[in-house]
């Protein structure tokens, strides 16, 4: 089947941490013996040769270049609101990008059309449709509906996408219920839920790791809690840095290793400073996804914190649980979004309240007290993401999806 992906989040270039799942999953259907062009916004740093299996194109909605201003982690301000340039240009971003989708349609004789994100992607894709008659689907990762539930006209423009859509996957039953309810029950048996996934890697060397934990200033019998994603609201750092007063109280050779940038680092080396423990907690900087991997495979434990944030914006799946569990790591996380779709109590992990620093700090010094429960735990989530969760098994399930919804 030829198939158009169309994204505003995608890697520019090798190792890059922008939509790396839109990739694999991409990489993965061509893989399958799709025919796969993915159609990106225009960014300065965008490497649009050399992607093959995918035939990778780009449009732009205004100039000089330096000018785009949507997609690339760029859109949302703290991921809670529409940073000022993002909304001048969405018109111009609907405009242009309609009207390149509806091309790359017709010129590559596209047989479906894949939109990553119902907002943008979706109404773009819901527009080429009525211009070519091509049939789309739609993956939901959270920002989308979001966005949606915060303002008039996205609402009725997720509406529009949701209704012409062949069907729509979600990440979480969370978001399946939260689009439902802004577009009404006539559409629930549409949208499927479908995990994330991941790719299963060789671990880092001994050096690497020995390296890596020098530049972090990490002794050797120091032992590292991670966590990594963009430092935002939503990811629920704060808490967690708010929980390692409790943890290295009981377990002074903990030490909190922080990935990723974003506006809230400050403000967390701020929190940090003021809990009397800014020297148990190393801020790592923001990531290559390679480093992401690395620092993932470093650590003893997982953290994902996450949170609804005040403005009521929620993680879909962070891909990087799926990269702790692959990495056999145990994860400790918030119960909340599409984590409980991966993460099992007791087996792989442990589930906490979110905004909860005490429950927090105590699965933390459950695992850590008992490193062989950790151990097993760890190696259980790697054998979950052998069995269903890698990109490859992600993508025959998006397959059959895709062959029942066409009568194919």
């Amino acid at each position: 089947m030829r198939i158009a992906v169309v994204a505003h989040s995608f890697p520019r270039y090798s190792g890059d941490s922008h939509g790396p799942f839109v990739e694999r999953l991409s990489q993965e259907l061509a893989a399958l013996g799709h025919r796969v062009d993915v159609l990106l916004p225009h960014h300065p740093e965008l490497r649009t040769e050399g992607r093959e299996p995918l035939e990778v194109s780009e449009f732009r909605y205004i100039w000089p270049s330096a000018a785009h201003l949507l997609g690339y982690s760029r859109t949302l301000k703290r991921d809670t609101a529409l940073a000022i340039g993002s909304i001048l240009e969405a018109p111009l971003y609907f405009a242009f990008g309609a009207r390149a989708l509806s091309r790359l349609v017709r010129r590559r004789s596209i047989e479906l059309v894949h939109a990553h994100w119902i907002l943008p992607n979706g109404f773009l894709a819901a527009r080429a449709r009525a211009r070519t008659g091509v049939p789309y689907a739609v993956t939901l990762h959270g920002s989308d509906v979001f966005m949606a539930e915060r303002n008039p006209l996205f609402r009725a423009l997720a509406r529009t996408a949701l209704a012409g859509a062949t069907y729509v996957t979600s990440c979480s039953a969370d978001l399946r219920e939260r689009l439902l309810a802004l577009a009404g029950p006539q559409h629930a048996a549409k949208i499927h839920l479908v995990a994330n996934g991941t790719d299963l890697v060789a671990p880092p060397s001994a050096e690497a790791l020995g390296a890596a934990r020098r530049r972090l200033g990490l002794a050797a019998d120091e032992r590292a809690v991670v966590s990594v994603g963009r430092m935002v609201d939503k990811k629920g750092f704060d808490v967690l840095v708010a929980a390692w007063p409790r943890v290295v109280a009981a377990a002074p050779r903990a030490r909190l290793v922080l990935g990723g940038g974003g506006p809230l680092r400050e403000a967390l080396e701020r929190q940090a400073q003021a809990l009397g423990v800014a020297d148990r907690v190393r801020f790592a900087g923001a990531l290559s996804h390679p480093e992401v991997l690395e620092l993932v495979a470093l650590g003893e434990i997982f953290a994902m914190p996450s949170v609804r944030d005040a403005k009521g914006n929620i993680d879909g799946l962070p891909v990087v649980v799926l990269e702790a569990m692959a990495a056999a790591k145990p994860v400790v996380a918030s119960e909340i979004a599409g984590i409980p779709l991966v993460v099992t109590p007791e087996l792989t992990g442990l589930l906490v309240p979110e905004r909860d620093p005490e429950a927090l700090a105590a699965a933390l010094l459950r695992l850590l007290a008992d490193p062989v429960t950790a151990a097993r735990w760890g190696r259980a989530g790697r054998e979950r993401v052998e069995r269903d969760l890698t990109w490859a098994a992600i993508a025959r399930r998006h397959d059959r999806l895709r062959r029942e919804a066409l009568g194919r």
